[in-house]
């Protein structure tokens, strides 16, 4: 028998390694092994040891595909448990990773484009058809504002994402409603481009400096100004609608004060008088 502290040499490890494959340990082994082992600490020499052992180390598909196999089925220890932690060891938690660096921060490119869409198909995957408690969606909710709270993006920043939103279209397909106009000025060889990148991306920009908005009777407050009533509605109501009316006012006016002609023409118009929508933009192309 070796004496304590003896290395042995690489040829004996690995007759030793592989004299036991293959081999299983009973119960009643396991069990023991499990007693001897609990509340052994590693030192920090050890960790460190084991660590650089496993860096770099790749499992074959194989081995992946065993793994995942055998994980089927089974349901997470903490599935349904809450408070399993103490207020004196989630306080000791959070204080072991106070100060502490994510190790991503500031990192671009780490996954290749094929790792980012298996990532985003799981993600897909994971969530659908689930749904949040009332009680956890006011806890996220809750959590949110405490996020941004007391954060302030620099002129610079905003400026940044002013100009990625002028860019981005919504709805990313043109409604009825923009290719009827859009057809209606290509039957009469009026040059346009869509979606002009500039303040209110007007849904029809004539050059120079024409702005043309085709605005829905619903969703742009022409009911509402009819009268309608929406106050009984939880989220499309009266005051929704003014703050829209609002908002496209405030358009065409900031619009105007830089040089831009515009033209604001509601659904009903274009559907059903054409031709004096036609004859309202020839008058401002003079």
């Amino acid at each position: 028998m070796a004496s304590k502290g003896s290395k042995l040499s690489a040829e004996t490890r690995a007759k030793i390694s592989t004299s036991k494959t293959g081999k299983k340990r009973s119960a009643e082994t396991r069990a023991r092994i499990s007693v001897s082992l609990t509340g052994k600490k590693r030192s920090a020499e050890t960790r460190a040891k084991i660590s650089a052992s496993l860096k770099g180390r790749k499992q074959s598909a194989e081995t992946i595909a065993k793994m995942s196999a055998s994980k089927k089925g089974q349901i997470s220890w903490k599935k349904g448990k809450t408070g399993i932690y103490s207020a004196e060891t989630r306080a000791k938690m959070s204080a072991s990773r106070k100060g502490q660096i994510p190790w991503n921060k500031s990192k671009k490119g780490i996954y290749s484009a094929e790792a980012r869409a298996k990532m985003s198909a799981n993600n897909a995957r994971y969530f659908q058809g689930k749904k949040h408690s009332a009680e956890a969606r006011a806890k996220i909710s809750a959590n949110n504002p405490r996020f941004w709270q007391g954060k302030k993006r620099s002129a610079e920043t905003r400026a940044k994402i002013t100009a990625k939103r002028l860019h981005q279209v919504f709805p990313v397909k043109d409604t009825k409603l923009e290719k009827k106009l859009q057809e209606l000025l290509k039957a009469n060889n009026i040059q346009f481009t869509k979606h002009r990148p500039i303040l209110g991306q007007p849904d029809i920009f004539i050059e120079p400096n024409i702005c043309v908005f085709a605005d829905g009777d619903y969703w742009h407050g022409w009911l509402y100004l009819q009268g309608e009533d929406f106050s009984n509605q939880p989220k499309f109501n009266n005051e929704y609608f003014e703050k829209i009316i609002k908002k496209d006012q405030s358009i065409k006016a900031r619009l105007e004060a830089k040089g831009y002609k515009v033209l604001r023409l509601w659904e009903h118009e274009i559907i059903k008088e054409p031709q004096k929508c036609l004859d309202r933009i020839r008058a401002i192309l003079q």
